[in-house]
């Protein structure tokens, strides 16, 4: 995945990211996680592989946007993120866990 499909995909990511030469090398290295990622809905009462793989890799970009995390502990943490799996290429698979839903599941009332 570009650095580019990663932005359009997730356009949450704060725009004082997108030059980032991390981000680039973490749009390659999780291309496959982050192909299936997706948003889990507010009222999620399961989540399935995708919204995990969205909360791991990309929810703390999200949570950096608000302001609620530095910047300098987020680039440390997808540089740990891209280390790890590097280091072992079934890293991916450890973010979702074993008894995940087969489908997203959204409570009652939930559109």
């Amino acid at each position: 995945m570009t650095i580019q499909e990663l932005l359009v995909r997730f356009p949450e990511i704060p725009a004082d990211l997108h030059h980032e030469e991390i981000l680039s090398r973490f749009a390659d290295v999780f291309e496959g996680p982050l192909s299936i990622a997706q948003k889990p809905s507010a009222c999620s009462t399961e989540y399935d592989a995708g919204n995990h793989f969205y909360m791991k890799l990309v929810n703390p970009m999200g949570i950096y946007r608000l302001g609620l995390m530095k910047r300098e502990l987020l680039l440390s943490q997808i540089t740990e993120l891209i280390e790890k799996q590097e280091t072992d290429p079934n890293f991916a698979e450890t973010l979702v866990p074993s008894d995940v839903a087969a489908r997203e599941l959204r409570g009652p009332g939930c559109g």
